[in-house]
C-alpha cells in the first residue's frame, strides 16, 4: 500500500514538473493545440502580413484608384476649351420666295479671362497630392489593424498553450484519482471535483481556440487571404522596447501624420478653389467670324425670252462677318459658388485646428497606456508568475501527501489561471499600446 502511493506520489509529481518548468530564456515551445496556428518556421512574419495587405487589401486597392481619378480631373483642367464651328442654309421657299437662298458657316473661339486655366490646374494638382495623402492614411491605420489583430490571436494562443498544459496535467490527475477511487484508496468526491475542473479547462481552450479563430479570420480580410486559405503566424507575444518622449512624438506627428497633412491640403484646395471662383465670376471673350454666300433671283418685267416667259434677274452677295461677344455678369457674379468654398475652406482650417489637439491627446494617452503597462510586466517579471506556478507544485506535492484538502490545490491553480490570463493581457496590451503610439505618431516605431 505503501509502495502503491509512493509510485503515484512520484507520477503526479514527474507530470506536474513536465508540464510546469519554464522554457528556458529565449525558447517557446507551441503545444500540440496551439501548433495549428503558430509556427516558429512556417508560420507568417507581422511584417509579411502587414506587406501582404498593403498589397491585397480588397479595399485599399479600391480606393487607390482615387488618385486614378484625379490625376484623370487634372489632366482635365489643363484642357483648353473647345472651339466650334457651326452652318446653316436659308431658303424663302416655305415663305413663297422662292428666289432667296442663303448659305453660312462660322468659327467661334473662347478665350478664357481671369485666369480661370491656371486656377482649374492649381486645384486640380492640389487634388492629386490629396488623394494620395488619403490613402497614405488609409495605410497607416491599416497597418495598426493588422498589427492589433496579430496581437490578439497570440495572446489567445498563448491562453490556449496555458490552458493546454493545466488540462493535460488535471486530465492525469483524473485518471490517478480514478484508479484510486477504484482501488478503495481515493474519494468519489476527490473524482468528482477533479471532473469538474477538467471539463471547465475544456471549455476554456474551446474559448480561446475559437478567439484565433476569429482574430485569424479578420487577418486574413486584412491581407487580402481567402477565408478558406491556411494561416500560421510566427513569433511571440512581447511588448516591444519603446523610448518616447512626449514632446518628440508629438513633434513627429505633427510632420508625419498623413491625415494631418491631407486636411492641410485640403485647406489650400480650398483656398485655390476660392480663387477658381472668383476667377469664374469674370466673363470669357467670345470671338468669331462668319462667312456667308446670299443668292437672289426674281423676275423681270418687261424683259422676256423669244419664247415668251419672263428673264429672271440674279443677285450673288459674298459676305465675311467678324466679331466678339462678351457676357454681362449683371446678376449672376458666381457669389454662390464663392460663398460655398470660402466656407469649406473655414471647415477645413477648424477640423486642421481640432485634428491636432486630437493628435496630442492620441499620443499622451497612448503613451500612457504603454508605460502603464511596462511597469505593471515589471512586476511581473519580479517572479509572479513563476512563484504562483511553483505554489501550484507545492500544494499538488503536499495534497498528495495528504496534508492539505484537493479543494485548496483547485483554488491554487485557478489563481495560476488568472495569473497567466493576467500576464499575457498585460503583454497584449504593451503590444497594443505600441501599436496605439505607431498609429498616432504616423511612423513606424517597431
Amino acid at each position: 500500500m505503501l509502495m502503491r502511493d509512493f509510485l503515484i506520489l512520484i507520477s503526479t509529481i514527474g507530470v506536474t514538473t513536465s508540464v510546469w518548468l519554464p522554457a528556458a530564456s529565449g525558447q517557446t515551445r507551441a503545444p500540440e493545440a496551439a501548433a495549428q496556428y503558430v509556427s516558429d518556421t512556417g508560420g507568417e512574419a507581422l511584417d509579411r502580413l502587414v506587406e501582404a495587405a498593403l498589397k491585397r487589401n480588397g479595399d485599399l486597392v479600391a480606393a487607390r484608384q482615387r488618385i486614378a481619378e484625379a490625376q484623370g480631373l487634372l489632366t482635365q483642367s489643363k484642357l483648353r476649351v473647345n472651339p466650334s464651328i457651326d452652318t446653316s442654309f436659308a431658303s424663302g421657299k416655305v415663305l413663297n420666295s422662292p428666289g432667296e437662298r442663303e448659305f453660312g458657316i462660322g468659327y467661334s473661339h473662347t478665350f478664357e479671362l481671369g485666369g480661370k486655366r491656371d486656377r482649374r490646374i492649381e486645384v486640380g494638382g492640389l487634388g492629386v497630392e490629396l488623394a494620395t495623402l488619403e490613402i497614405a492614411n488609409r495605410e497607416r491605420l491599416l497597418k495598426a489593424d493588422v498589427k492589433a489583430r496579430f496581437a490578439e490571436a497570440l495572446g489567445a494562443a498563448r491562453n490556449l498553450t496555458s490552458a493546454e498544459q493545466l488540462y493535460e496535467l488535471n486530465r492525469q490527475s483524473y485518471q490517478i484519482a480514478q484508479a484510486r477511487t477504484r482501488q478503495g484508496e481515493g474519494t468519489p468526491l476527490e473524482e468528482g471535483l477533479l471532473r469538474v475542473e477538467v471539463n471547465r479547462i475544456a471549455s476554456d481552450r474551446l474559448i480561446f481556440a475559437n478567439q484565433i479563430e476569429r482574430a485569424l479570420l479578420e487577418l486574413k480580410t486584412l491581407a487580402g487571404f481567402r477565408p478558406d486559405e491556411p494561416l500560421k503566424l510566427a513569433g511571440a507575444l512581447a511588448a516591444p522596447k519603446l523610448s518616447l518622449i512626449l514632446d518628440q512624438a508629438v513633434g513627429r506627428a505633427l510632420a508625419e501624420r498623413p491625415d494631418l497633412k491631407a486636411i492641410r491640403i485640403e485647406e489650400s484646395l480650398t483656398n485655390a478653389e476660392t480663387r477658381l471662383a472668383k476667377s469664374e465670376a469674370v466673363p470669357n471673350l467670345v470671338g468669331f467670324t462668319r462667312y456667308s454666300r446670299v443668292n437672289s433671283q426674281f423676275d423681270q418685267f418687261g424683259l422676256r425670252t423669244p419664247a415668251g416667259s419672263p428673264v429672271p434677274i440674279r443677285d450673288t452677295d459674298d459676305m465675311l462677318t467678324a466679331g466678339v461677344s462678351i457676357n454681362l455678369p449683371l446678376r449672376n457674379r458666381n457669389q454662390g459658388n464663392i460663398q460655398a468654398s470660402i466656407a469649406r475652406q473655414q471647415n477645413a482650417a477648424l477640423r486642421r485646428q481640432y485634428l491636432e489637439r486630437v493628435i496630442r491627446q492620441e499620443i499622451q494617452a497612448a503613451i500612457t497606456r504603454y508605460e502603464t503597462a511596462a511597469k505593471a510586466l515589471a512586476v511581473f517579471d519580479e517572479g509572479v508568475l513563476q512563484q504562483s506556478r511553483e505554489n501550484v507544485r507545492i500544494l499538488r506535492a503536499a495534497y498528495d501527501l495528504g496534508e492539505i484538502r484537493l479543494l485548496d490545490v483547485i483554488n491554487e491553480q485557478r489563481r495560476l489561471i488568472d495569473t497567466q490570463r493576467a500576464y499575457t493581457d498585460l503583454l497584449r496590451e504593451g503590444f497594443l499600446a505600441a501599436v496605439e503610439i505607431e498609429r498616432a505618431t504616423g511612423a513606424p516605431i517597431f
